[in-house]
């Protein structure tokens, strides 16, 4: 009997021993295995940290799982006395090149009240490249078809017509009114403003592929030219919309033009060319605004007369009216012009004024009004094109992730770990 309770109670002992060390083992293996969540996320890229705020490390499930399966060697050798089968990494879901992620990871980086940082100020720096008529010899053209077909965006199209910039613009005529239309852009106008140049600014001094990146957002052209030209024509028919309407809100204008009208083209033929006239004036305005843009001044949205810097005689001396008289007209104009250029006296005009928006301004309004994936996916597409240049030739989002999630299979039981960046 003796021999009985000794033999039970030895197996008591020995059935306690088996269930701690399967209770060790458990919380070994979930002690491990968080630190081990850490380890992995810890080797962020340096570069993408460091340009663009942005928080993810280069991997893939295999690469994962042997680096996990090594620390699981290194820490359960010779001391845990468990059946360890190994480690298991399953990365899906939390790719850099996902825009639900880089989103997430944009957010971390940047603070949520970007519009108002970069209306209160920016540290940018005026480029100086060229007056707006041409364009600089910097400008690069991607033609690799592996670079732009792996690109997050792929080519997707979309942009922002100059009509569609005229009708934005009018709600941006002040601070508020600009602060309202970049607020719902958020962390990727802030990212815009600290870390991609445009044609007139720079935001650091960085490689950039790109001299025009801020109108890569807008056309998505991998012709730097391209983006320049489509960003222009946009600017040019939004400023020649808001002129002329400002042209016939100005009761003077208005009757200078009815009245160097009927000067040169007498009869019902004269309403077409007051038409004309004040079309040529709101363009020959339009192109002395494009030239404040570009360099770096600001104009108003819609113009006071105080504020408008050309006058009737210029319009008349231009080509864009001449080319578009008749021979009758033309000899009118010719005998007249002394006289009606002397009407433009009567209006009083000031070249320098503070108020209005600025060219980084103009293009925010531009970015704010796309699409929300476009925008963020062109914005992708810079850092991973910006990224190639930089540092890695084969640099691609999809091979960067922002969490980590795998299981480790100890004595017939999985322990499952999960983290990501916070």
């Amino acid at each position: 009997m003796l021999a009985i309770v000794f033999t039970g109670f030895a197996l008591c002992i020995a059935g306690a021993i088996g269930v701690s060390r399967r209770m060790v083992v458990s919380s070994e293996c979930e002690m491990f295995g968080r630190l081990w969540t850490r380890a992995v996320l810890s080797e962020y890229d340096i570069h993408l940290l460091d340009d663009y705020s942005i928080m993810a490390y280069f991997g893939n499930d295999d690469e994962v799982t042997a680096k996990l399966n090594s620390y699981l060697k290194y820490s359960t050798q010779g001391r845990l006395g468990a059946h360890i089968k190994g480690a298991n990494a399953d990365l899906t879901g939390y790719e850099l090149g996902d825009p639900a992620n880089f989103r997430k990871a944009l957010r971390l980086g940047f603070t949520v009240n970007a519009a108002s940082e970069i209306i209160n100020g920016r540290g940018r720096e005026y480029r100086d490249l060229d007056t707006g008529e041409g364009f600089d010899e910097e400008g690069r053209v991607i033609n690799n078809p592996v670079v732009i077909d792996t690109l997050p965006s792929r080519g997707t199209g979309g942009s922002v017509s100059g009509e569609e910039l005229t009708e934005r613009a009018k709600s941006a005529g002040g601070e508020s009114g600009l602060h309202g239309i970049l607020a719902g852009a958020g962390s990727e106008v802030l990212l815009l403003e600290k870390c991609f140049d445009n044609h007139v600014t720079k935001s650091d001094d960085k490689d950039h592929l790109l001299v025009n990146e801020w109108e890569y957002v807008i056309r998505g052209s991998t012709d730097d030219e391209v983006n320049y030209r489509a960003v222009r024509t946009a600017l040019f028919i939004a400023r020649n919309a808001l002129n002329l309407a400002a042209i016939y809100k100005d009761p003077a204008k208005v009757e200078m033009i009815v009245a160097v009208s009927e000067s040169i083209t007498p009869g019902p033929l004269g309403l077409a060319t007051q038409l004309l006239i004040a079309e040529a004036w709101a363009a020959l305005e339009t192109e002395e605004d494009l030239e404040d843009l570009y360099h770096d001044r600001r104009v108003p949205v819609l113009k006071s007369p105080g504020q408008w810097k050309t006058d009737i005689a210029s319009v008349l001396e231009s080509d864009k009216v001449k080319d578009k008289l008749d021979d009758e007209s033309k000899k009118l104009l010719e005998e007249n012009g002394e006289e009606l250029s002397g009407l433009s006296g009567k209006l009083s005009t000031v070249t320098q004024f503070s108020d209005g928006l600025n060219y980084d301004e103009y293009l925010m309004i531009m970015i704010a009004s796309l699409n929300d994936n476009i925008r963020l996916l062109r914005i992708m597409d810079l850092i991973q094109i910006n990224m190639k240049y930089r540092y890695y030739a084969d640099f691609n989002m999809m091979e960067y992730f922002t969490g980590v999630r795998f299981t480790i299979e100890a004595n017939s039981k999985s322990h499952e770990f999960e983290d990501a960046y916070k």
